[in-house]
């Protein structure tokens, strides 16, 4: 919404507050639109294009409440900022959980009325720049099967490397989210060579595999004597990746005490060495990844609300290999080819059957699973039984499992893989699937809809 006016609604039955806020708002460049009957406000919400309501929580005939809970049903997104007596705080606080973006307490100091309203109106048009993408993108291109190292011609994919040159274009952080193993360091680097930084340095780091205590040393650097041993300056990676691209794998391994630290850098982009009380210009654009949502992540009280809003500006989301098998033809060929290049080898293709059984194959390791089994059937020679190479590579992926899963996710993985394995053992029937698992079939059907196993995936099998 750069260089258009913000658009107020205020509902109070008091006409001196309603004249009071009017004047504020307007003072500071508002368009303010003011109503003493909150039915009548409604309407008006309805046909107008609001960029954030402000309304009394008392008040004859609909409360504060009651509006939020309308205004809601007409646009889920516009924020509602709750004005409050200090004797309705439990109402306001009600309202909170039920959705509204804020409540400030009477008599409302005009400092904290412009703040909260600033916070509003940019997460407003933050939403709105995103859906004018989301618009742009659905018209989208097709036909691209190769596209900065990345594979497919999908739909999905396709949808996806018009995703990446819209945000490319873009200086807003990036949130890349996907399953383990479905290229999301591609995707961010993809990003990276469309964008007008694609001549710096494009900086990755997994966060994951630095130890909690050095992360705020490697990623913004530290002065000497900063802590014991550090007996120089040291520059961090946001430092070194200057007018570049920093990727920040794993974001879900941030330590939640540092979250604000790197907040700081979206926010002002500045930062603070350790040990330092000066602040230092960050010029780099900023791109995250997690293969968790970080949604849930902030319900359960790991990750910050602010700065999930901050990063989620234009998700990025990566489809897993189950949902676009028909690219699975045209990545197996790409890694025979990339095998041959490096082994000087001659292996053309892979047999019918090998195809068949990996296209009913759901691969929970995505591409990087795909890669490990076309890599060892090029060393078997095109002769191994396609069981015996899953198993390979279920131990490689089982190695390479996240450090960002919790014993709840490594727990539901084993308990996926035996279910997949005694399956395939009865050919997809679940009656003796379930008593060799010692379950129930109504279970054993419960958990392979909630672990997306497909009956018909184990059928013809040998």
């Amino acid at each position: 919404m750069s260089g258009q006016t913000n658009r107020v609604i205020v509902i109070d039955d008091d006409p001196f507050i309603l004249m009071a806020i009017k004047q504020t708002l307007t003072m500071h460049t508002y368009e303010v639109d003011v109503y003493d009957k909150p039915a009548e406000a409604l309407n008006h919400i309805r046909d107008g294009n609001y960029h954030a309501v402000i309304a009394d929580v008392k008040m004859p005939k609909m409360n504060g409440l009651e509006l939020l809970k309308k205004v809601r049903e007409i646009d889920p997104e516009l924020p509602v900022i709750i004005i409050t007596g200090h004797g309705d705080v439990p109402l306001a606080v009600t309202a909170l959980k039920e959705g509204a973006y804020d409540f400030l307490e009477k008599p409302v100091d005009d400092s904290v009325l412009l703040a909260s309203l600033k916070r509003a109106t940019e997460k407003m048009a933050l939403l709105d720049r995103n859906r004018q993408l989301t618009r742009i993108l659905n018209k989208g291109r097709e036909g691209r099967s190769v596209f900065h190292s990345l594979i497919g011609f999908s739909s999905s994919m396709q949808g996806l490397y018009n995703v990446i040159e819209i945000v490319a274009a873009e200086e807003y952080p990036v949130l890349i989210t996907g399953e383990t193993g479905t290229g999301k360091e591609l995707v961010a680097k993809a990003i990276h060579e469309l964008s007008p930084r694609s001549s710096e340095k494009f900086v990755p780091i997994n966060m994951g595999a630095i130890p909690e205590n050095m992360i705020e040393a490697e990623l913004f650097g530290y002065e000497a004597g900063a802590f014991t041993g550090a007996s120089r300056r040291s520059i961090g990676k946001f430092e070194h990746a200057g007018r570049g691209t920093i990727f920040l794998d794993e974001i879900c391994s941030f330590p939640l005490n540092l979250q604000v630290k790197l907040l700081r850098v979206l926010e002002e982009k500045k930062l603070q060495r350790l040990g330092s009380n000066e602040f230092i210009p960050v010029s780099a654009g900023i791109i995250v990844a997690s293969n968790r949502d970080l949604k849930k992540e902030v319900e359960k009280g790991t990750f910050r609300a602010d700065l999930y809003f901050r990063l989620n500006v234009i998700p990025v989301e990566i489809p897993p290999l189950r949902n676009r098998t028909e690219d699975i033809p045209l990545l197996a060929d790409h890694f025979i080819a990339e095998y041959n290049k490096t082994h000087e080898q001659k292996i053309h293709s892979i047999n019918e059957n090998m195809y068949k059984w990996m296209l009913k194959y759901d691969w929970p390791g995505n591409v990087r699973e795909l890669e490990n089994f076309i890599k060892q059937l090029c060393v078997l020679n095109n002769k191994a039984e396609p069981e015996n190479i899953r198993k390979i590579n279920s131990d490689i992926l089982q190695k390479e499992q996240s450090p960002c899963a919790t014993l709840k996710e490594q727990l539901e993985s084993t308990e996926r893989e035996h279910i997949i394995k005694v399956l395939r053992n009865h050919k997809g029937q679940v009656i003796p699937s379930s008593k060799s698992l010692g379950i129930s079939r109504k279970s054993l059907y419960e958990k392979m809809k909630k672990y997306r196993i497909a009956k018909h995936s184990f059928k013809n099998q040998k």
